[in-house]
C-alpha cells in the first residue's frame, strides 16, 4: 500500500497525465503562480507544441508574456485567441488588461464590453468589466476628452457597479464622479469635452 501511495504522489508531483504524458499546461500553472515567467513561457511552449489549437494554453502564453512586460507580443497572441475562441470570456479580460497596460484605454473599452455580453450570458461577475470600462472612459475623458455619447456609455457602465452590489465599496465614489460629469458638462456639448 505504502508504495501504491509513492507511485501516485510521484505521478501528481511530476504533472503526469493519464496517458503518462507530461502535462506541461500544469508545470507551467505551477510556475506562473511561483512567478517564475520564463519557466512558465517554456512549458506553455510545450504544451503549446503538443495541442497547437488549444487557445487556453495560447492565452495563458499571452498572459505569460504579459507578465514579463512583453506587451506587443502578448497581444499579438490574444488577437489570435480572441479570434478562434470569441465564445470565451476570458480572452477578452487578459487582452482588455494588456491594453490597460499599453495605456490604450479605447481598445479596453472594446475588449470589456466583449467580456460583460459572453459574461451576461453565463451569469458571470460583471462589475469589475464594468469598471474597467468606466474606468477607461474617465481616464479618455480627462486626457483627450469625450463626445456626448460616450459620457452617456461611461456613466451608464459605471452606475451598473451600483445596480449590481449597491454596497460595493467604490459606489460612493462613482456617485460624486457622476455627479461632478453632470454638474461640470456643459448643457449643449457640441463635440468633445475635457473633464479639467
Amino acid at each position: 500500500m505504502k508504495h501504491l501511495i509513492f507511485v501516485f504522489s510521484l505521478i501528481f508531483s511530476l504533472n503526469i497525465n493519464a496517458q503518462g504524458e507530461v502535462n506541461y499546461y500544469a508545470l507551467g500553472n505551477t510556475e506562473m503562480n511561483n512567478k517564475n515567467y520564463v519557466k512558465a513561457q517554456e512549458y506553455y511552449t510545450a504544451a503549446l507544441n503538443a495541442e497547437p489549437k488549444n487557445w487556453n494554453i495560447l492565452c495563458q502564453l499571452a498572459f505569460c508574456l504579459h507578465k514579463q512586460k512583453r506587451l506587443t507580443v502578448a497581444d499579438s497572441l490574444y488577437k489570435i485567441c480572441v479570434q478562434n475562441d470569441s465564445t470565451n470570456s476570458k480572452p477578452f479580460w487578459y487582452k482588455g488588461m494588456n491594453h490597460i497596460a499599453l495605456k490604450q484605454d479605447s481598445l479596453v473599452i472594446i475588449c470589456y464590453k466583449k467580456f460583460i455580453l459572453i459574461e451576461k450570458t453565463k451569469g458571470g461577475n460583471l462589475i469589475i468589466g464594468y469598471r474597467n470600462v468606466g474606468h477607461a472612459y474617465e481616464r479618455i475623458l480627462r486626457k483627450d476628452g469625450l463626445l456626448p455619447w460616450q459620457i452617456d456609455d461611461m456613466v451608464f457602465h459605471l452606475e451598473q457597479i451600483e445596480h449590481i452590489d449597491p454596497s460595493n465599496l467604490e459606489v460612493e465614489n462613482i456617485k460624486n464622479f457622476v455627479e461632478l460629469v453632470k454638474n461640470q458638462r456643459p448643457a449643449n456639448q457640441n463635440g468633445k469635452w475635457i473633464l479639467q
